[in-house]
């Protein structure tokens, strides 16, 4: 009787603290430093609707629609990585221009950054890089103080960001 291999054997699943953040080392090196996890976004398709007689057929849509990825932080004690992301968020609000015509103009040079994370396998190798293109800080979440905590805990805020599209590269 012959054997048969499952193609899935000695599959190594993802752990869920295998990954790196890396942005712009010279401008973001707290939050490279001390993310504490992504939220990788979803991904949609709205289906286009045909009229069939007295029904509707769905075909697949035209446009992809990501969601917005989420980078949960540790907070340190001078809060540098919460300063990097408020300014990062003030730059792009201070870059904005509308000249004389009222059509707003970005200037790309300090608002958008490309975010990559790294996912890493169990011997800590990179195994594929999540690049989010042309990201930008929409969100910075709510710092929780408290004086009620048990035992040492640190303070995490989420950073939400928006970006154009985002590849997945070996």
């Amino acid at each position: 009787m012959a054997t048969t291999v499952s193609k899935f054997e000695g599959t190594n699943f993802l752990q869920p603290t295998g990954f790196k953040v890396v942005v712009n080392r010279d401008r973001f090196k707290n939050l490279e430093f001390f993310a504490q996890s992504v939220q990788h976004p979803d991904v949609s398709v709205s289906p286009a609707i045909q009229t069939f007689r007295r029904s509707n057929v769905y075909l697949p849509g035209d446009k992809l629609e990501y969601g917005t990825l989420t980078i949960d932080t540790i907070l340190d004690e001078n809060m540098n990585v919460y300063k990097e992301m408020h300014d990062w968020l003030t730059v792009g609000v201070e870059q904005k221009q509308t000249p004389s015509d009222g059509n707003t103009i970005i200037s790309q040079d300090k608002s958008f950054y490309d975010i990559s994370v790294l996912v890493l396998s169990s011997h800590n190798n990179t195994i594929d890089t999540i690049r989010y293109k042309d990201a930008f800080p929409t969100n910075l979440g709510t710092i929780n103080f408290q004086s009620t905590v048990d035992g040492v805990q640190f303070i995490t805020f989420p950073v939400t960001f928006a970006y154009t599209t985002f590849t997945i590269t070996k």
